[in-house]
């Protein structure tokens, strides 16, 4: 198991030298592992490393995406950064917490919660990704809980949680399925937000007070068009369902690959985007 996933701001890791004495390790690089200033950035063997413990090649969505693309939708797949997940965890989550996820998608942060000795519960839609978390939990001898349900709807006790944290979907970029309520489907960006408004919400009751909440999300183009400020959006909803916007971070998580598409800028005048958001909302 990587030493890092013991790194916690709130466990301070001390060392015995030969005469007995203990010697706290109190710097950031000892306690959460990285230095937190406002732009993150993912190393990459930690990356391949963590992977191991996750499992998740996407291979559920790109199945679901063959039936999308003959519905005539664009479709692509991605899978969260296990070293974000790690990093918020590190950063932000009380030790061996209850932690909560409206969106759980492939199965990423869960994976990454019990590894670090949390209490994770994660609602997803789509009953062959949930099958296929759950395949790879008993792969793995990962033990969290994960459920079939839309997050609008679910219902979690008030005030149980110590933390949540997430990744919507951004809309129709990636169209996951065709399930009524899955948000990525929806027909305007008005009716997603109102959607997402109500898991918020959900989100929210079930948070003890004083907690976080941190959502990963990222401003994008639909059709690459113009820009969608997302970001913007989810910090707004956020605080008109009660949230204060504790702290926002830029993660650059794109690999040195994406540079190479720069060339295209001369033509259209649009930026390689690189980098998302993390959200830190407190109730």
């Amino acid at each position: 198991m990587p030493e890092l996933l013991d790194n916690n701001l709130d466990n301070i890791k001390a060392d015995i030298d030969l005469f007995g004495e203990e010697h706290k390790r109190l710097s950031m690089s000892d306690r959460i592992g990285f230095l937190p200033i406002s732009i993150w950035k993912p190393n990459w063997e930690t990356v391949k490393t963590l992977k191991e413990l996750v499992g998740d090649a996407g291979e559920t969505r790109n199945l679901v995406g063959k039936k999308m693309q003959l519905l005539g939708s664009k479709y692509t797949t991605s899978i969260f950064n296990p070293h974000l997940a790690q990093m918020i965890l590190s950063a932000y989550c009380p030790p061996k917490a209850k932690v909560y996820d409206a969106f759980a998608g492939g199965g990423t942060r869960g994976f990454i919660a019990a590894a670090m000795g949390h209490d994770y519960l994660g609602v997803e839609i789509r009953p062959e990704e949930v099958d296929r978390i759950k395949r790879k939990q008993a792969e793995l001898h990962a033990d969290f809980d994960i459920i079939c349900a839309d997050s609008r709807f679910y219902p979690i006790d008030n005030e149980t949680y110590d933390f949540s944290y997430s990744c919507p979907p951004y809309y129709n970029l990636e169209v996951y399925s065709d399930i009524d309520g899955d948000m990525s489907n929806v027909a305007t960006y008005e009716e997603f937000l109102d959607m997402l408004r109500q898991s918020l919400t959900v989100t929210y009751m079930g948070l003890k007070p004083g907690s976080l909440c941190v959502w990963v999300v990222g401003n994008f183009r639909p059709k690459q068009s113009y820009l969608v400020h997302f970001n913007g959006d989810c910090a707004r909803i956020g605080q008109e369902v009660g949230f204060e916007l504790w702290d926002e971070l830029v993660f650059w998580g794109a690999s040195d690959v994406a540079a190479s598409r720069s060339g295209q800028f001369v033509a259209n005048r649009k930026s390689v985007r690189v980098h998302e958001y993390i959200l830190i909302f407190k109730k």
